[in-house]
């Protein structure tokens, strides 16, 4: 017969590892893009937003990943630019303040390296979209999480009017992000 505190310790192995909620050091943390206009590359980013990510150290592709972008807060450069990038042709931020990504499944494409799979929201719209995804460990036991991504702003009506015109600012935005996870 087992002994009865044979018995719990036996569950507790027998339990899946639960995924780690990680801390974000916004400071050290950033969400930039580049875009060409009249094939002139304009770089700009985001001073606010929110990533959630939940997943165990050894075994990535089994968690949730979520970032959530505040559309008003993104920097081109300039102050028009700015302002223009708020209006409606471009991401009609009054009506469409945040942008949001949600991991559905993470896939491991090799030691470190990771396709996240999901949905991104974008100015109204839902659309499946993929970011490359590396996770670089750190000495305190945190992580770095890197990636790139590559946007079609016509897929989400970015830009309209006298911008639509991919010779004069391309469909293609290079999105790129470095977030500083922490225990």
């Amino acid at each position: 017969m087992m002994k009865m505190w044979r018995l719990p310790l036996l569950l507790l192995l027998a339990l899946p590892a639960w995924a780690q909620e990680w801390k974000v050091d916004y400071g050290r943390s950033e969400v930039r893009f580049t875009i060409k206009q009249m094939n002139v590359p304009v770089d700009g980013g985001f001073g606010r937003f929110l990533v959630k990510a939940d997943f165990e150290a050894g075994k990535p592709e089994s968690g949730r990943f979520m970032v959530e972008v505040d559309m008003s807060s993104i920097s081109t450069g300039s102050e028009e630019g700015d302002g223009e990038a708020r209006r409606p042709a471009w991401f009609d931020v009054a009506r469409h303040p945040k942008a949001r990504f949600e991991a559905r499944k993470v896939r491991r494409d090799g030691p470190g390296r990771f396709t996240l799979l999901g949905d991104l929201t974008l100015k109204g719209k839902s659309k499946p979209f993929t970011a490359a995804l590396v996770l670089t460990p750190q000495k305190d036991g945190g992580w770095l999480a890197a990636g790139r991504f590559i946007l079609k702003r016509n897929d989400f009506d970015i830009g309209g009017g006298e911008w639509a015109d991919p010779s004069v600012v391309a469909n293609e935005v290079d999105g790129r992000f470095r977030v500083m996870l922490q225990p």
